[in-house]
C-alpha cells in the first residue's frame, strides 16, 4: 500500500448534487409531455448512478487527505497511535468505479438506440477500457481467489507508487483519466435537463429542498347594493 505524499485525485468541482436536486424537482413540479415513462425511469437511474460515483471519489479523496495529514503528525502525537485512513480506500474506490461504469455501460446502450443527445463519454476510449478492466476484475477476484490465482499487485484497489491513480492486480489508471470519465458522464446526463446550469458551482448534498415566492394582486369590485339580486 503506498503511503501518499500528495493527493493526485482532482478535486471534484461538478455541480452533480445540484443536477440531482433539479432532476428530482423537475420530474415532480415541471410537466415534460414529451419525455415517456420508461425515459424518465433511466434518466433518473443515470443521476443515481452519477452522484453514486461522485460521492465514493470524493470519500476517497477525503481518505487520501487524511493520510496526508497523518503524515504529518509530529513525534509525540505518533506515540500516541496512528490511523491510517488509506486502507479504506479500496471500499470506496470500487464503489465509485462501479457505479461509473454501469453509468457509461448504459450511455452506450441508450447511443445505440439513438436516445442519447450527447455521448461525449463515448470517445474516451482508453479511459473505458482501463475502467472496464478494472471492473471486470473486480468481478472475478472471488474466483480467482478460490482458485489461489492471486498473482502479483494488490487484491484490492489500491494507491499507485507514484499516488497519480489506481492499481488492481496488473492494471494501472490514472485519477486524471478516471476524471474525465466522471466530467464526461456529468455533462452527457446533464443534456437531459437543459435548464441545468453545468457551469454552476458545486453544491453540497442532501435533502433536496424547493423554495416558492407568490405575489398576489387585488382587484377591487364594484359592491353589490343591500337586497340586489345575486
Amino acid at each position: 500500500m503506498a503511503i501518499p505524499t500528495h493527493c493526485g485525485m482532482p478535486p471534484l468541482n461538478l455541480n452533480i448534487e445540484g443536477l440531482r436536486s433539479h432532476a428530482m424537482l423537475v420530474s415532480i413540479f415541471v410537466p415534460e409531455p414529451d419525455v415517456s415513462a420508461e425515459k424518465r425511469k433511466w434518466r433518473s437511474w443515470l443521476v443515481h448512478c452519477l452522484v453514486k460515483t461522485a460521492r465514493h471519489y470524493n470519500e476517497a479523496r477525503s481518505l487520501i487527505l487524511a493520510q496526508i495529514n497523518e503524515g504529518k503528525r509530529s513525534s509525540a502525537e505518533m506515540a500516541k497511535g496512528r490511523l491510517l485512513p488509506v486502507f479504506d480506500f479500496a471500499f470506496a474506490m470500487e464503489d465509485c468505479i462501479t457505479s461509473l461504469e454501469k453509468a457509461v455501460a448504459c450511455i452506450r446502450a441508450l447511443e445505440n438506440k439513438g436516445e442519447m443527445p450527447s455521448a461525449c463519454v463515448l470517445t474516451m476510449n482508453d479511459e473505458r477500457l482501463s475502467l472496464n478492466a478494472f471492473r471486470r476484475q473486480q468481478e472475478h477476484m472471488h474466483s480467482q481467489i478460490a482458485a489461489g490465482q492471486t498473482g502479483d499487485g494488490p487484491i484490492l484497489v489500491a494507491l499507485a507508487d507514484d499516488g497519480d491513480g489506481m492499481k488492481l492486480r496488473d492494471l494501472t489508471m490514472s485519477f486524471p483519466a478516471l476524471f474525465r470519465l466522471i466530467d464526461a458522464t456529468y455533462r452527457d446526463v446533464a443534456t437531459f435537463f437543459p435548464a441545468h446550469d453545468t457551469q454552476s458551482p458545486a453544491s453540497s448534498g442532501g435533502v433536496a429542498q424547493i423554495s416558492m415566492s407568490m405575489t398576489v394582486e387585488v382587484v377591487q369590485g364594484e359592491s353589490k347594493s343591500p337586497g340586489a339580486a345575486s
